[in-house]
């Protein structure tokens, strides 16, 4: 019988939910770390540190990983609050089960007993050894911490299938409890979930082409090499993007947001305007752009290489290009990185052009969510 402790380590933004799932894992003999973010409260975990922003599922684990669990820790499994152990096994027969497969600790172990989700195609909540949490990402944890919530566990599974850590287990189960399972009311911060999955979807077919790029281990001295498998289909790795990506005809944030701030300017009277970012999100919301309420006089963009291009019969311009044109207005259109185009146009708004923002709060004060809504209704 192992003596290796097994820490369940998580992000929870529901002391409820773990009073509830808590004392499972605890029954089964795991010691309990929690990350506590968006709502405070005393919940029955070993460790507990609070962050008064969420850094993101993917994130929240590295650090738990990094800085939270002891140092004397080799193995965590993970997850969310909405999950449940292995009922058949204990902590310390699966740790003993790891470690046999994995003598090193470099390795991912998944349970996959229970699909729903179709989540055997990925890794969202994996044994993850400290081999594998001190040298992924050159050190910086087990997951890329780019992603706000989703797709981190699809390139988990592939990073560490195609570096022949991964151990896929059909005969293992982790119930996930998800509010979707039976028909639940969302909890509140799945808003910025959705809000953010499709960049994160994004961020995943981006890096699939790349091969996940930061992925490859830190070195360590005397230890056995890692190459990632290239040969790998994409297509396979690229299933749920695709099927996320094909929604988006039908469901498309992006286009819908910027829809809503072209018809403020109409209401507005502003016009023309023009639209700053030519990344994913303005391609991925082209449709909005296709017989806008406003003349659209440009699109701006800070990559010298892409002035002179055409977009939707636009032009790609530099900012200083753009304000030759007379514009009533810009709309920043990107959503990671609208913090950045916020401050860079500031050579916009000191010439009295009025500048919007999609998910931030924009010149007159409203938020841009509200806003939309005021307008649909």
């Amino acid at each position: 019988m192992s003596t290796t402790d097994v820490w369940f380590a998580i992000p929870s933004a529901s002391p409820e939910k773990c009073r509830k799932v808590l004392p499972v894992w605890r029954k089964q003999g795991y010691k309990i770390a929690i990350l506590q973010n968006f709502e405070r409260g005393d919940i029955p975990a070993d460790i507990v540190r609070w962050f008064d922003a969420y850094p993101g599922w993917p994130e929240s684990v590295n650090i738990l990983c990094r800085d939270i669990v002891p140092k004397d820790c080799r193995l965590i499994v993970t997850g969310g609050d909405d999950m449940l152990p292995d009922p058949n096994h204990t902590a310390a027969e699966l740790a003993d089960q790891f470690f046999e497969r994995f003598p090193d600790g470099f390795g991912v172990m998944q349970p996959h007993g229970d699909e729903f989700m179709c989540a055997k195609r990925y890794c969202g909540s994996p044994f993850i050894g400290r081999a594998f949490f001190e040298r992924m990402y050159g050190g910086r944890g087990p997951m890329h911490g780019g992603y706000h919530h989703n797709y981190a566990d699809n390139e988990l599974y592939w990073v560490a299938r195609g570096l022949g850590a991964l151990w896929a287990r059909d005969d293992l189960s982790h119930f996930h409890d998800h509010f979707t399972r039976d028909g639940r009311a969302q909890p509140k911060y799945w808003a910025s979930v959705k809000q953010r999955d499709l960049s994160d979807c994004l961020l995943y077919y981006s890096r699939v082409h790349g091969h996940f790029p930061g992925h490859e281990p830190a070195a360590r001295a005397g230890g056995a090499a890692h190459e990632y498998d290239r040969s790998m289909p994409k297509g396979e790795m690229l299933t749920l993007a695709e099927q996320r990506l094909f929604r988006v005809a039908i469901d498309n944030p992006y286009a819908e947001r910027l829809a809503g701030a072209l018809m403020t300017c109409a209401d507005l009277g502003q016009d023309p305007v023009g639209i700053y970012g030519f990344g994913l999100h303005t391609q991925v919301a082209g449709s909005a752009l296709r017989e806008p309420p406003v003349k659209v006089a440009c699109i701006i963009d800070d990559n010298a290489a892409n002035h002179g291009r055409v977009a939707w019969g636009m032009p790609v311009v530099s900012r200083e290009a753009a304000l030759r044109l007379g514009l009533k207005a810009v709309i920043l259109s990107g959503q990671s990185v609208e913090d950045r185009l916020w401050d860079n146009a500031a050579i916009f708004r000191e010439r009295g052009v009025a500048v919007h923002r999609l998910y931030g709060r924009s010149v007159d004060g409203a938020d841009a969510t509200t806003r939309l809504q005021l307008l649909k209704a």
